[in-house]
């Protein structure tokens, strides 16, 4: 993020996509906990304040400003919007007497010209409004005013995903069964364009209308010098660097998110893939679905320019609620509230116990340091070290069927099967986190012994791992490996019977297949399932990398996929039959790997021994000052980050900059 003199202001934002790998509709009721991992493929949303010298309307000049969202990636992806401020009179006064019976409102309206071409956006439109409306209540109207109008008036945006958020099939000219090689995506530029409407793109399941609206909304709310903890107004900060975001701003930015997302979809959603575009990987348990219901039912909307009377757009506005005191993050309707679930039961995990005594945190302002109020950071939970994971792009020649219907039916008519093999699951799920956290701790405590373990099990397949356990009874990180496994097998199974109880295709026979050969036949190999509510839309596997060492358990995997799912014609006549899968699926890898947990340190750095530094070969220098300081488990880049343009490979060139 950049400004000067003589320069347009502007800001860049970007935001992870996930994978649920635990937690399938469970993630519904904050009773239940899921896991969900981000990903290093990002979202990118760049606002620029208008140069003074490009045309604009002059008739409106100083009564309103016009934003214009681009989607360089795709055709007629270029939505136009007309922002006013409306001075709303005879209200009567607030609560404080502030209001006076007046108080500015603003609208947004799509240009007529931009919704011939390039259609409606909710997810676009409602993420720009609400953004304004919440700047407008923390800052007031003559400041957005000013933003909007600065440099001539009005602003320019482009949104664009990394490459993994979509199929390149089409982008690589490929035809079923062929599916794209690790190769041929590392050949395409980053952000290739592609070939249809943003409305017809073949999607990887990543979550990319939740990253989108994520970014596009941390982006507009920092340019418009909005985001900040609304009980520290009165302090001026500039938020330019990832640094500057606290818990309480990003808790701001995800309710936010939250609110344009659900409002988008129509409806409130379990809102785990907004969290991680906000916070990285983490344990995730819902909010109270109605802190943000009564806001939804003013059914806020976004019109064509001219279409809406103004004596009609006025009254809607003054029917609005203010939506700081909603999306306050102080407000406890955020805080997961298990304890008054139906189920009556937490399923508590030992990471949310380590969180909770890092409930508040230090604030620098002018007048010295101030411990903020507390707001609702969720559990971070990564993959430990030198645990990877990759996720695949499956083409099954038909769509998914709407599955959490059949789901929520079933466990409506079938209360206690259901109640029965949810809290099975959530067993499992709980066992999935706890897993994570030790192998992390053993590798805090003695990486050497860690990592030496880890080189071990990368050589065999995981069911030989029980009798790596028999020659090294005493080695944590082997047994640790192994409840891993175990627990990963356990969900599946729960899975399984969920879609079986439900007739829903949690995990389809193919993908199951799949994903069992894979664990069976590739060395180091941990486990993998389908992630989120299902289906065929994608699959994830999880395996060891140790350091210092090729990817040699991710290139076998992806070997296996293409010789068994995706042979060519002269491979299946070398291969003779019986030797491919012909059972409609279509399996390539994405580039995409497992991102991190956004989140102070958890885990005490005093549980590294100083006389275990040096002795681990495969540590550099750096990565033992890390240890000591207390710095392995704190990655830079997790969740929401503010980006500098010219450090982001190609976005430049993609916006035509």
């Amino acid at each position: 993020m950049g400004s000067g003199p003589q320069e347009a202001r502007t800001t860049l934002v970007s935001a992870p996509g996930k994978v649920l790998i635990a937690g399938g509709y469970l993630v519904l009721d904050p009773a239940y906990p899921g896991l969900v991992i981000s990903t290093d493929s990002r979202f990118y949303s760049y606002a620029t304040s208008r140069r003074q010298e490009e045309k604009v309307d002059e008739r409106g000049r100083g009564h309103h400003s016009k934003i214009t969202v681009r989607s360089p990636q795709f055709v007629q992806a270029e939505w136009e919007y007309v922002v006013k401020p409306h001075l709303l009179e005879g209200l009567g006064d607030g609560e404080d007497g502030e209001h006076d019976g007046r108080r500015i409102e603003w609208s947004l309206e799509q240009t007529a010209s931009s919704m011939e071409t390039s259609g409606p956006n909710p997810f676009v439109s409602l993420a720009l409004l609400y953004t304004i409306r919440l700047a407008n209540e923390l800052e007031g109207a003559d400041h957005v005013r000013s933003v909007l109008e600065a440099h001539g008036g009005g602003l320019d945006i482009y949104v664009l995903g990394d490459n993994d958020f979509y199929s390149q099939r089409d982008t690589l000219s490929l035809t079923p069964p062929q599916a794209p090689s690790s190769e041929d995506l590392r050949s395409l530029p980053p952000f290739v364009k592609q070939t249809c409407k943003i409305k017809d793109v073949h999607k990887t399941g990543l979550g990319s209308s939740a990253a989108m609206t994520t970014s596009l909304v941390g982006c507009l709310l920092i340019h418009l010098g909005a985001a900040q903890d609304p009980l520290l107004r009165s302090e001026s900060s500039s938020v330019t660097r990832t640094e500057d975001l606290t818990e309480s701003t990003l808790a701001l930015i995800h309710n936010l998110a939250q609110l344009a997302h659900c409002a988008a979809q129509g409806k409130v959603g379990s809102g785990f893939d907004v969290s991680a575009a906000v916070w990285g990987s983490q344990l995730y348990r819902r909010f109270e679905p109605a802190v943000i219901q009564s806001i939804l039912d003013e059914g806020e909307k976004v019109t064509v320019e001219g279409e809406t009377k103004e004596e009609e757009m006025l009254d809607r506005m003054k029917k609005r609620q203010e939506l700081l005191p909603i999306l306050d993050p102080h407000n406890p309707l955020w805080f997961p509230s298990p304890l008054d679930s139906a189920s009556k039961s937490t399923h508590p995990t030992a990471i949310e116990g380590l969180v909770a005594s890092l409930a508040s945190e230090d604030v620098e302002t002018a007048g010295g340091s101030v411990t903020a109020a507390k707001v609702h950071v969720p559990a971070p939970l990564q993959l430990p070290p030198g645990l990877e994971m990759v996720l695949a792009d499956v083409d099954a020649g038909s769509n998914t069927p709407s599955l959490v219907g059949k789901v929520m039916e079933w466990r409506k008519n079938k209360k206690e099967w259901a109640a029965q093999l949810y809290s099975v699951l959530a067993t499992s799920n709980q066992s999935l986190a706890d897993d994570l956290l030790g192998l992390s701790l053993n590798h805090e405590e003695d990486p050497k012994a860690y990592n030496e373990a880890l080189r071990m099990a990368s050589k065999v397949p995981c069911k030989q791992w029980d009798d790596l356990a028999k020659q090294n009874p005493s080695d944590q990180t082997i047994n640790g490996l192994r409840g891993l496994r175990n627990t990963l097998r356990s969900i599946r199974a729960g899975m399984r019977e969920l879609g079986l109880r439900s007739g829903a295709p949690v995990e389809p026979d193919s993908m199951g297949n799949l994903i069992r050969y894979v664990c069976e036949n590739v060395a180091g190999v941990v486990g993998g399932g389908v992630p989120g509510a299902g289906g065929y839309d994608a699959l994830y596997i999880i395996y060891l990398k140790p350091p210092k060492q090729t990817d040699e358990v991710g290139e076998a995997i992806e070997k296996v996929w293409k010789e068994r799912w995706n042979p060519t014609e002269k491979e299946e006549e070398q291969l003779g039959p019986g030797s491919f899968q012909d059972d409609g699926l279509s399996v390539g890898p994405l580039l995409s790997r497992a991102g991190h947990g956004r989140n102070k340190r958890l885990v005490d750095p005093r549980l590294v021994r100083e006389d275990q530094v040096g002795k681990d070969p495969s540590l550099s220098v750096e990565d033992e000052n890390d240890l000591l300081t207390g710095q392995a488990s704190s990655p830079s880049k997790a969740g929401l980050q503010i980006e500098n343009l010219q450090e982001v490979k190609g976005l430049k060139q993609a916006i035509g900059l």
